[in-house]
């Protein structure tokens, strides 16, 4: 089968961007050893369960709702990225909705993380999670035309999302590896 180079590079953006999300040990950050899950859901969602008060709890309960998060967001990231490059081919309506869906996507990522922080307790993590919800909401207004779906998948491995995710990370200590 002969591919056109549009669609040899649409393959090769979506193995990337694959390779990119699934490597993310949860929020945009890479991770030799990280994964992401499917989810059934359209869109990543911050769990309404119960947040424990003590600092201790509550960190652990913001830092494991954070991981799934990530890990759903990141997974449904690089399917709706995926899909929405092969729409952007086809032009016309299909290509502008296909550039919105991929910013709603990242918008609903970064409400979730803005609604863990507001829950957050301990300050450093509550910054942290500000920040990367504001790194998502700017990669979100990078996304205007549908040319832009070519680059997307990069967004997650800027230098700006990652130093965010790192910040998390740090703030989550062993909590986030347990």
């Amino acid at each position: 089968m002969r591919h056109t180079p549009s669609r040899t590079r649409m393959i090769m953006l979506f193995a990337g961007v694959l390779a990119a999300v699934t490597a993310c040990s949860g929020t945009g950050t890479p991770s030799a050893s990280g994964s992401a899950t499917a989810s059934t859901s359209s869109a990543p969602s911050a769990s309404v369960a119960a947040t424990p008060t003590d600092l201790a709890g509550n960190t652990r309960a913001v830092c494991e709702r954070i991981r799934s998060i990530a890990a759903d967001g990141a997974a449904q990231f690089s399917r709706k990225l995926a899909d929405a490059v092969a729409a952007a081919q086809n032009g016309g309506a299909a290509a502008d909705s296909a550039v919105k869906e991929v910013k709603d996507l990242l918008s609903r990522w970064s409400a979730d993380l803005r609604s863990q922080a507001s829950g957050a307790l301990d300050p450093q993590l509550k910054a942290a999670l500000t920040t990367e919800a504001d790194a998502f909401d700017r990669a979100a207004a990078r996304i205007t035309e549908p040319k832009d779906l070519q680059t997307a998948g990069s967004l997650l491995t800027s230098s700006e999302v990652t130093q965010a995710g790192q910040s998390i990370q740090q703030a989550c200590g062993t909590y986030w590896t347990s």
